[in-house]
């Protein structure tokens, strides 16, 4: 939906969230509404438990970078902490890939990607899968691996792969994911049995010529579960066979509804896989996450406080096509002409990354896993993002241990308020709107405060000295 920035605040504010800062800050109603909050409407910080530094985990995107060097300006990689891309030629023009002799194109436009990804300081995920021609666009008659019996063809993508990574260079900073979400008929049509075969002969080939190099993968599009035959049949084969990958991969695009779709159920349901099949646990990254709807400042700030909580790497989804789907960073950005702009889910990045500086605190989400918040602190300034994802209603913010950062337990606390905007992913947005300051007294040596999430779009940040 078409949002207007709220940059005049008036009395005719019904439509928009009015943050608690805006309102009687200290009196008996806002008291009076904690009270009467149900305990799954909270999201807490704990001010005295740091939980490391930040490395913006959430700030990878999959595709959205042009094949020309340049093209987006350096400051939208920076200001964002870009440190992640994900690509493989996916839908290239006039580059098919592999089975359709469109092969040579698509590896030049991955050589692209990989090379800004390095000018950034950024880590690459290379989606082999796309270069062999199978990105959602392919025909019934497209080949795969082992058809008739028979590797020989694929066997000489796979060593012309090996050949041009290492003419160009590309065994540093990479990872090689096999094949993309082969639980899907749009990218696999083969079947599992095929499937454990492909990736058992890819694994042995690559860590026969190409050593070092780590692997990634499965990359299904389903999540990690004992129960999908899928998930189970692949676990038991790399265990059978020792073809393990070195970095665990999945997506999570599917119904905020689901509590399947989130890495509170994800991360410990695929430690505890691992586990029962005697695998080592190693590093995760979802280079998915995020379904369309949720592209959007709330969305942003959820997915960024989950990420943070769970110390692992998330690169955002990308539902854009053709020539589209290689630009906009994955549709943070927007273009007139050839000016890039930001749109306002840019601004929750560029926030995250530029300005959430220090080390980070313990937060929880609330228990209807709808609200959620990720907070830092520096040398004299607390900030907190707060996120929802696809949510209206009132929820409480509680900030716990005041006295961890040398003040009193009880007195007032000046907290501004930014608000972070939506006009649509092709809607220009500049910085947050300062929407100025409100003391809050608390006691107890715990501060709450309500959001009043009226739309399910918007977000804010607060901040404090101390």
């Amino acid at each position: 939906m078409m949002l207007v920035p709220l940059r005049i605040l008036t009395s005719v504010l019904a439509g928009f969230a009015v943050l608690s800062c805006l309102a009687a800050p200290t009196g008996f109603g806002a008291r009076e509404l904690e009270e009467r909050q149900s305990s799954s409407m909270y999201t807490n910080v704990n001010l005295g438990t740091s939980t490391g530094a930040s490395v913006h985990r959430a700030s990878g995107v999959l595709y959205g970078v042009p094949n020309t060097q340049g093209q987006i300006p350096s400051s939208f990689y920076t200001d964002m902490g870009f440190n992640y891309l994900s690509a493989g030629g996916a839908q290239y023009t006039g580059a098919t890939g592999w089975i359709y002799g469109g092969y040579t194109g698509r590896f030049q436009n991955v050589l692209s990607n990989y090379n800004t990804a390095r000018t950034y300081g950024a880590q690459f995920i290379l989606k082999m899968s796309d270069l062999w021609g199978a990105d959602g666009t392919q025909g019934s008659d497209a080949i795969y691996p082992f058809d008739n019996n028979d590797w020989t063809e694929y066997d000489r993508f796979l060593t012309q792969f090996v050949a041009d990574l290492k003419a160009n260079g590309m065994s540093s900073n990479i990872k090689l994911l096999i094949w993309n979400e082969p639980d899907l008929t749009v990218f696999w049509t083969k079947g599992l049995a095929r499937y454990l075969d492909t990736w058992s002969h890819t694994v042995n080939f690559l860590r026969s010529n190409l050593a070092g190099v780590p692997l990634a993968g499965p990359a299904m599009a389903n999540m990690p579960s004992s129960s999908n035959t899928w998930w189970t049949s692949w676990l038991a084969r790399i265990k059978a066979d020792g073809t393990a990958p070195d970095v665990y991969t999945w997506h999570l695009e599917g119904s905020t509804s689901d509590v399947n779709d989130d890495l509170q159920t994800t991360q410990p349901a695929m430690v505890d896989l691992l586990n029962s099949y005697g695998l080592t646990i190693g590093e995760f990254i979802i280079d998915e996450y995020g379904n369309s709807g949720e592209q959007v400042p709330g969305g942003a700030a959820w997915w960024i406080a989950r990420f943070e909580r769970y110390n692992m790497s998330g690169l955002r989804g990308n539902w854009a096509s053709g020539a589209a789907l290689q630009d906009y960073l994955a549709s943070l950005l927007g273009k007139s002409g050839s000016t890039y702009f930001a749109n306002g889910e840019y601004q929750v990045y560029k926030y995250y990354a530029s300005s959430m500086k220090g080390y980070r605190v313990a937060t929880t989400g609330s228990t209807d896993r709808k609200m959620d918040s990720y907070a830092v602190v520096d040398s004299s300034l607390v900030r907190i993002l707060v996120g929802g994802r696809q949510v209206t209603g009132t929820y409480m913010l509680q900030i716990n241990s005041i006295s961890s950062l040398g003040l009193p337990t009880s007195g007032t606390i000046t907290v501004r308020t930014r608000q972070f905007s939506w006009s649509g992913s092709s809607g220009s947005v500049g910085a947050p709107t300062d929407l100025g300051t409100v003391d809050h007294t608390y006691s107890g040596n715990v501060l709450s405060f309500p959001i009043y999430q009226t739309d399910a779009t918007t977000t804010w940040a607060f901040e404090f000295s101390y």
